[in-house]
């Protein structure tokens, strides 16, 4: 047995023998932290690169850092309830001599990844658009506000034309059973804000997939988000990560909380409510913006149907350009009458 494996072992013993010795709380975190470690997902969704020196800080002795709770929701709770003066200094012990072994090896393995990923990017054909204005957006049928700040470019060996097979993919269920329905067409990509403000739109020939997402992002955004909320996140951040790690590094990619319930093989760790409580500005945040902005769009459906791409796009931007303006004074409004009460 190798080191690796004689670490995983030691930990689940550890938590085997904290039924009896530790608190159901205390417990029932651990449990959460190993069922997010040895989930199928990306070792990056749980410990992106800002959190490393951060684990290996503590793995070499030093008290757990505040931030790491923000970051790693999982680990951030074990160590909260590692101060509750209802766990014995036997069981503060032995949590801590396992946990920072224990951190040190998810921090290598993810730095580990992260480095690979990076030296394997391999960019063979940029785009041959140069960035330019939206004044043709009728034609285009693509709508940011502003000229791309780049061109999204073609991977080697991963961006493969005519690809049909999504089982190899990624391990979701939910995304596989949903994407291959035959009967899912083409229409718009629209990105909102959680104040439900269209950001941009495009047209989709096919049904949506992640590329939309990412080269929405990636044309568009001058740096990354911070958070990206999308109801097929657990895929959309490993698809980013392998084509652009550097610039997708400290982004957060969540599933909604609406959507979480049917990620069944999916880990917490891509969850926004497992960071909702953790990261005040999360607590706020709306997460089915998008769903609800998205609905929205529906009430012109039928209308665009009957349009040709060059009136249908001029269309969807009139109408998201009134939707936007609604919204804003809507904003304004609830403003005015909270500064009123105050």
């Amino acid at each position: 047995m190798d080191e690796e494996s004689q670490l995983f072992a030691q930990a689940l013993t550890v938590f085997c023998t904290m039924r009896k010795t530790a608190s159901p709380v205390l417990h029932n975190r651990f449990r959460q932290l190993l069922q997010q470690t040895f989930s199928s997902d990306s070792i990056l969704q749980l410990i992106t690169p800002a959190v490393i020196p951060l684990m290996l800080d503590y793995a070499k002795g030093e008290a757990p850092d505040d931030r790491l709770t923000a970051f790693v929701p999982a680990l951030g709770m074990v160590f909260r309830n590692l101060q509750s003066p209802q766990e014995s200094h036997a069981v503060v012990e032995a949590m801590h001599n396992i946990l920072r072994p224990f951190c040190r090896l998810l921090a290598s393995r993810a730095r580990n990844i992260f480095d690979d990923l990076v030296l394997r990017r391999e960019v063979i054909l940029a785009s041959m658009l140069n960035p330019c204005d939206d004044d043709n957006f009728e034609e285009t049928g693509c709508y940011y506000g502003k000229p791309p700040c780049r061109a999204r470019p073609f991977y080697e060996g991963k961006d493969i034309a005519n690809e049909k097979s999504i089982k190899d993919e990624g391990t979701c269920r939910k995304l596989y059973s949903t994407y291959t329905k035959n009967n899912l067409t083409g229409g718009l990509m629209a990105l909102w804000c959680p104040h439900l403000i269209c950001l941009g739109f495009h047209k989709i020939p096919v049904c949506e997939g992640r590329n939309d997402v990412f080269s929405a992002i990636l044309r568009y955004w001058e740096h990354a988000p911070d958070v990206v909320i999308y109801d097929f996140a657990c895929q959309l951040g490993p698809y980013c990560m392998q084509r652009e790690p550097e610039f997708f590094k400290d982004t957060l990619f969540v599933v909604d909380e609406m959507h979480a319930n049917g990620h069944t093989q999916c880990s917490q760790a891509c969850f926004i409510s497992n960071y909702m409580n953790v990261r005040s500005t999360l607590m706020g945040v709306n997460s089915s913006a998008a769903e609800t902005s998205n609905s929205g769009l529906n009430r012109i459906r039928k209308s665009v149907s009957y349009m040709g791409q060059s009136h249908a796009i001029l269309f969807t931007y009139v109408y998201l350009s009134v939707w936007n303006r609604k919204k804003e004074l809507e904003l304004k409004q609830d403003l005015q009458k909270q500064l009123s009460t105050l």
